[in-house]
């Protein structure tokens, strides 16, 4: 049974966009075989990989009329971007991914999703470009986040470090790195059986 593929069907509620979703998830199975892209499998990939992305981003990022920018770091198989993406084309999604394997997959899905999205195989530290968000789900600490993305960041950019319940000892160990930033720590609204914690962060 597929509990969080209709679940994630209902939140659309957009067949064509959900048929998007189908499409991404079906290359995520077909290509984790020899790629290794994730360690979900079946309804998990919808919970954890589809599910859990749109409704963590959809909670933190306000759509203002203009066109946001939003940064990636770290994707992986695309989470939680490119989920979130789907459902809202009209941003400028950026994702920058170390391992070429993975931005292959991800050129992949943007072919064959015909999607418009920017992939670039490199260091977020070696980017040179502002955005108006800039998000990161099991990448590395609070230190390493900040540290990497630093020049990136203007005085409007929001940083949405997604996290489990582990974040407030995070937000304890790194405490010297935060004193640099106006921050929130917001409890992802979910029927999900966890706890997603969602540190959000502007320059002071």
């Amino acid at each position: 049974m597929y509990f969080f593929k209709e679940k994630t069907r209902d939140l659309v509620n957009n067949e064509q966009i959900f048929s998007q979703l189908e499409k991404f998830v079906s290359l995520i199975e077909q290509k984790n075989k020899v790629m290794n892209l994730t360690g979900f499998t079946q309804d998990q990939l919808w919970k954890e990989g589809i599910y859990e992305s749109i409704i963590t981003l959809k909670q933190s990022i306000y759509l203002k009329n203009k066109k946001i920018a939003l940064l990636d770091v770290g994707a992986g198989a695309g989470f939680p971007s490119i989920p979130f993406f789907i459902i809202n084309s009209d941003i400028k999604l950026v994702i920058v991914e170390k391992l070429k394997k993975r931005c292959d997959f991800l050129q992949l899905v943007k072919q064959e999703l015909n999607l418009d999205f920017e992939i670039i195989n490199d260091l977020a530290s070696n980017l040179q470009a502002k955005f108006d968000y800039i998000t990161a789900r099991a990448v590395g600490n609070l230190d390493f986040l900040f540290k990497i993305t630093k020049k990136l960041q203007n005085p409007t950019t929001t940083s949405l470090w997604i996290k489990g319940p582990k974040i407030w000892d995070e937000v304890l160990e790194h405490k010297k790195v935060l004193k640099n930033y106006n921050y929130s720590i917001e409890e992802v609204k979910s029927d999900l059986d966890k706890q997603i914690f969602i540190l959000k962060a502007n320059k002071k």
